[in-house]
């Protein structure tokens, strides 16, 4: 059966879906394309670790579940700012990263990861459907 027109067929769509989601641009003061090829082959050995499969590009499911991966790893790229608050004169600056447990991007992208591996018609070498778990109590 062939594919919808909305999956995700290849790089190019992933990194254009993933910049959707996440509004960030190919400039180098927020996602340059090159980091954006890294940051899409870390989401891809992420979950060929946890599936054992490469077949994100045949499944909506699954493709969805890399778009999602691929948003973290990009949030995680572009907003890796660990300066809690600075002083300029007489004014105080505070700045704070996403914190996993509270980001409602975070959180619905996580659960966009679990459900399209939930969802997949593929099988995955294992048995059992892997799932993803904030763990980490900061993502930057």
């Amino acid at each position: 059966m062939p594919l919808p027109n909305f999956a995700i067929t290849s790089d190019a769509e992933l990194e254009e879906a993933a910049r959707d989601k996440t509004s960030y641009n190919d400039s180098v003061d927020e996602w340059p394309s090159a980091q954006a090829s890294g940051n899409i082959d870390d989401a891809k050995r992420v979950l060929y670790m946890k599936t054992h499969s490469q077949k994100w590009y045949s499944d909506v499911a699954y493709g969805q579940a890399l778009v999602a991966l691929t948003a973290m790893k990009a949030k995680e790229a572009v907003e890796n700012v660990n300066i809690t608050s600075y002083g300029i004169g007489d004014e105080q600056v505070a700045f704070s990263n996403a914190n996993p447990e509270t980001s409602q991007q975070i959180i619905s992208w996580s659960g966009e990861v679990n459900d399209g591996i939930e969802e997949s018609e593929l099988d995955f070498d294992g048995g059992e459907s892997p799932s993803f778990s904030n763990t980490a109590s900061y993502i930057g």
